[in-house]
């Protein structure tokens, strides 16, 4: 699909045979030269049919989770966020990459080391059913540039009070049991970053700091291998991947069940499938880090929206001086044009 532009309006042009397809477009505007940028959230469509009400409350998440970001302190005045609808079929090419956040990062069946947790990976939901239809191209999601960008130019700036680390992890109650314990955990940084989010998300609720971003994370994450149906992993029969599947799901199976004997309450924060979906949204979205010269990983709203490609286009970095993880481009980049970490 090709962007264009006709003031702040933004249609999309879809090629033959694919279905209705829908965008979330955040767009940046300056009123004067010293105006602060004004960024506003619209919903597009190439189809005429489409619930208006479904499509408000997408676009009221998205804007309440920018809102939040703007109120503390972060900014990206040059790009938008984009989500694609689930009647979407088929390869959504360079418009609709997944991998992060989107679903961004490595496949979600990598060798799970602690070298890969300082990769980004991929991920399902929380204990809700998925509907039949639902193939995982709902998870698509993707971060474009609102104008053109110049190279060496900081286009994400996060502060670190909208981190979460795997220090606050540690934390928890449970997190702080974890610690005391000489639990053997297959991805260690990975299960504090979850414990956090599964803990705070149960704990605290809508009240939590994180409830914007929490509210935009996918429900399900259909398009990773670990939540594939049986008769979707029959495709690969005769495939090594078989084997990393079935390792990656004991794997995590195997954590939950090490971490529910060490605290008894944990399976009143989070169930198996609530464990599943978190380990792959952290695997999909973490970043390693190094903050005030300690090497950790952590979950960064906003920057976790870009998709991932090699060679890179970006680099990014948390910034002492600052105090904020920021992104900065390696390379020209135009309008209505992709961005990836």
């Amino acid at each position: 699909t090709f962007p264009s532009r006709d003031n702040d309006a933004k249609t999309l042009i879809t090629p033959p045979g694919w279905q209705q397809h829908t965008a979330i477009v955040t767009h940046a505007t300056q009123t004067t030269q010293t105006a602060p940028f004004i960024q506003h959230t619209r919903i597009t469509t190439m189809s005429e049919t489409y619930n208006p009400l479904r499509q408000s409350a997408q676009a009221d998440k998205f804007q309440a989770f920018e809102q939040w970001l703007r109120d503390n302190g972060a900014q990206f005045p040059l790009l938008e966020l984009r989500q694609y609808d689930a009647a979407t079929k088929g390869n959504t090419g360079d418009e609709c990459s997944s991998g992060s956040s989107s679903s961004s990062g490595s496949s979600s069946f990598a060798s799970s080391s602690s070298a890969n947790e300082e990769k980004k990976e991929s991920s399902p939901s929380p204990s809700l059913p998925l509907p039949p239809s639902d193939d995982g191209s709902s998870e698509m999601r993707s971060v474009h540039a609102t104008a053109a960008i110049p190279p060496q130019t900081t286009v994400v700036s996060i502060p670190k009070r909208c981190l979460i680390t795997v220090e606050m992890g540690q934390a928890t109650p449970i997190g702080r049991k974890i610690l005391s314990s000489s639990l053997e955990l297959d991805a260690p940084k990975h299960i504090f970053l979850m414990i956090y989010l599964l803990w705070d998300r149960k704990v605290r609720g809508p009240s939590s700091f994180f409830h914007p971003y929490y509210a935009i994370l996918p429900a399900s994450l259909r398009n990773m291998p670990v939540f594939w149906t049986a008769d979707e992993l029959r495709h690969l029969r005769g495939s090594h991947l078989l084997r990393q599947i079935r390792d990656r799901i004991d794997a995590i199976d195997d954590d939950y069940r090490a971490i529910c004997s060490l605290c008894p309450e944990f399976p009143a924060v989070a169930s198996r499938d609530d464990f599943r979906w978190a380990r792959m949204i952290v695997c999909s979205r973490n970043f390693g880090l190094l903050v005030d010269g300690r090497r950790t990983s952590a979950l960064v709203p906003h920057a976790d929206m870009l998709n991932h490609r090699r060679p890179r286009e970006t680099k990014w970095t948390f910034d002492d001086e600052t105090q904020c993880f920021t992104i900065t481009t390696l390379r020209g980049m135009e309008a209505g044009e992709q961005v990836y970490d």
